[in-house]
């Protein structure tokens, strides 16, 4: 079953997350079967005041997901994202099933 990985973060360093992180975290979603949904500093709020970055990976499953973000060689690249954002908030969720019914 997919999940996901949803970040919420305020990006302080706009041109830093963008000419170092982000080139730099692509390859490692994708490296364990994850996709970018959306991705951008315009999403509007819907409810509260919520930071102005945001984004939904996709993962096959949780262990994927949950892959990702351990990956040793991701970590170094983590650290350039919380080098130049605040505020983050995240989560990783399993896709829903509607229960039988």
């Amino acid at each position: 079953m997919a999940a996901y990985v949803v970040l919420m973060q305020q990006v302080d360093d706009t041109d830093r997350y963008l000419s170092e992180y982000v080139p730099a975290a692509v390859p490692f979603p994708v490296k364990h079967g994850g996709e970018v949904l959306p991705a951008d500093f315009d999403a509007e709020a819907a409810q509260g005041e919520p930071p102005n970055g945001a984004v939904v990976l996709r993962f096959p499953d949780v262990a994927a997901a949950w892959g990702f973000l351990n990956d040793p060689d991701y970590q170094p690249v983590k650290e350039v994202r919380l080098g130049c954002t605040s505020g983050g908030q995240m989560v990783v969720v399993p896709e829903f099933t509607m229960p039988p019914g």
